[in-house]
């Protein structure tokens, strides 16, 4: 188990609510409210080496939406506590929130307060509040079954590339780097399936599309079966895989895609399980596998060819909060 799984968990048996904080989200059932919060903290998270004010509240914001989005609600407002270096002057702050504003105004939803303090270091935490309207119903991620469907939105491993580039000062990969930048949480292929499944597993991939799908399947008790071929590859990160192998004859390029794909992290796609797929559905989704298998443990696995046993996916090579951490 991870560090930060740990954690969780001790809190979890702590409160004694382990199954509100079975997801990445709290749902309140009796007011139909969802409750989430994230935090960045710079040269952790983010460096202004790269990242504009602007860019870094939409992003602040974004990441809490895409929580939302991965239980299948709809924003209704942000509040934004600031950990605020003195040296930071006002203009700074004023993008900042200009940043803040976008993201919200662009999800329909609006800054509703929050806290400043100072701060040695930029820290920046949002606490987002969603809502479920009467006739949707929140995805969990413990809701899998065998014979459900496995789909996924959008492209993954964007992000990872474009933070290799925005670091290294590649001039090329914009997509790449705008995917890092100012990630488009998924809120209305969320609530696509809101409003169409009573039962259905949902996470957003913030950590890896790797670590959404192991978690569903742990969660749920299923192994989720992805095979390698229906996962789509978006051009640039075929590329950075073509160039990563043409510094180094022994990386395999279709491998280098393959792992970006799965464990780069930060994409804030959707990863969802769902019993039955249609063109509502497609319009937002790729099918990538399918739930259950006889032989196999709960986790998540990848099938690379018709006569090859599927290969488990590891969580230890998804992103880690605490990596490093010696307790």
């Amino acid at each position: 188990m991870s560090k930060e799984l740990a954690i969780i968990d001790l809190i979890a048996q702590l409160s004694g609510q382990t199954e509100a904080m079975a997801d990445d989200a709290y749902w309140d059932e009796s007011a139909r409210l969802v409750y989430t919060t994230d935090m960045l903290v710079e040269n952790r998270h983010f460096s202004l080496a790269y990242f504009t004010p602007q860019d870094l509240g939409w992003k602040a914001a974004a990441v809490n939406i895409s929580d939302l989005a991965g239980m299948g609600a709809q924003l209704k407002c942000v509040l934004i506590s600031l950990g605020l270096p003195e040296h930071l002057p006002l203009t700074f702050v004023r993008e900042l929130y200009q940043g803040f504003q976008s993201a919200c105004q662009q999800f329909d939803g609006f800054i509703a307060g929050g806290d400043t303090v100072g701060s040695p270091t930029l820290t920046l935490n949002v606490t987002a509040i969603g809502t479920c309207p009467e006739g949707t119903n929140p995805g969990r991620r413990f809701a899998a079954q065998a014979g459900d469907w496995i789909i996924a939105t959008g492209y993954h491993g964007l992000s990872k590339v474009g933070l290799e580039a925005l670091t290294h000062h590649w001039s090329d990969y914009n997509t790449s780097k705008q995917a890092h930048l100012r990630p488009l949480p998924q809120i209305q292929a969320g609530h696509v399936l809101a409003g169409k499944f009573e039962r259905y597993a949902l996470m957003d991939s913030s950590d890896g599309l790797a670590d959404a799908l192991i978690k569903i399947g742990l969660s749920s008790k299923q192994p989720l079966v992805v095979e390698q071929r229906k996962l789509p590859i978006h051009p640039e990160v075929s590329a950075y895989a073509q160039q990563q192998s043409s510094q180094n004859e022994a990386i395999n390029a279709e491998q280098v895609a393959l792992d970006t794909v799965l464990y780069g992290g930060e994409d804030f796609q959707l990863v969802a399980t769902v019993p039955a797929v249609d063109a509502d559905i497609l319009a937002h989704f790729h099918v990538i596998g399918r739930v259950g298998s006889e032989t196999l443990q709960p986790g998540a696995y990848l099938t690379t060819g018709p006569s090859l046993p599927p290969v488990s996916l590891q969580l230890n090579r998804t992103y880690q909060h605490l990596q490093g951490w010696q307790w």
